[in-house]
């Protein structure tokens, strides 16, 4: 059984979003549910140990989006960059599309 830690609920436009901390014998985790307006639901968990990339790689989007268009790198459709593991011994590595 898992045991809830935090939960927060945000509205954005017709999308109600659910960030719920949980903990298990596993480990614990972060659990994002979107519900749009049709009662349709998606979710995604990130283990805490990655919520710090989580949270970086969300900046690293909001920087760029607010970046004027004419200074934004734009890759090709197709073209992934993958990033090597930072020396922090982390496994996490990010792609880019």
């Amino acid at each position: 059984m898992d045991a809830q830690l935090r939960k927060i609920h945000i509205r954005i436009e017709r999308k109600q979003f659910t960030f719920d901390l949980k903990e298990n014998p596993q480990g614990a985790f972060l659990r994002i549910t979107e519900e749009v307006s049709n009662g349709r639901r998606n979710s995604i968990i990130v283990p805490t140990t990655g919520l710090e990339l989580f949270r970086d790689t969300i900046n690293e989007v909001l920087e760029f989006h607010k970046a004027p268009a004419e200074s934004r790198a734009v890759l090709s459709l197709g073209q992934p960059i993958v990033q090597p593991p930072t020396s922090g011994g982390s496994t996490d590595s990010r792609m880019e599309d």
